[in-house]
């Protein structure tokens, strides 16, 4: 059976995730959750999760290494998409080393969980128009060879995300996939 472990499956995206792959695959999920994360966007899967029946969460966070290398493990995915973070630039001004923290040294906990593991899933890593910034009109629209201009910092904590698993992908057999010009 192919699993796929979501990161910030209570979020908007990753609840839109898992009911697209619970509604269009025969897929096992399970959902890394920050235990005080809000439920309110997988609500309706409560019951699926209580009864096990292709869903399941485990409680983490993103910048605690165990909680993340625990996640992969017991998991044991084929496929990741790592859709947590602190996704508010607003929220990035006022704290900055927060998004920082939480989101790049959060994706290299993901993504050094994964390589310590016996496990080579595919990583999706999400990234955010956010990194190119303001972006003149010629250049729309965006694609591959468009430059990063990150003007926040959860703008640049994206940029920041990616460069790690660009490389971390070099280094081992890890294969990821960056949404960020996806059509």
């Amino acid at each position: 059976m192919t699993t796929a472990l979501i990161t910030g499956i209570t979020g908007m995206v990753g609840s839109h995730l898992a009911d697209y792959l619970l509604d269009n695959t025969d897929w096992d999920l399970v959902g890394l959750a920050r235990w005080r994360s809000p439920l309110d966007n997988i609500e309706h899967h409560l019951d699926r999760v209580n009864r096990g029946d292709r869903i399941r969460l485990v409680y983490g966070d993103l910048r605690d290494y165990v909680s993340v290398q625990r996640a992969i493990e017991t998991s044991g995915p084929d496929y990741v998409f790592h859709l947590a973070a602190q996704s508010y630039p607003q929220t990035s001004f006022t704290a900055p080393l927060d998004t920082l923290e939480t989101n790049i040294q959060g994706s290299a906990h993901v993504l050094e969980a994964i390589r310590h593991s016996d496990f080579d899933p595919v990583v999706h890593v999400c990234a955010s128009s956010e990194v190119f910034g303001r972006v003149s009109e010629e250049l729309v629209p965006i694609g591959e060879e468009t430059t990063f201009h990150p003007a926040s910092p959860y703008a640049i904590s994206k940029v920041d995300t990616y460069r790690p698993h660009a490389t971390t992908t070099r280094r081992s057999t890890i294969t990821c996939c960056d949404s960020s010009t996806s059509q």
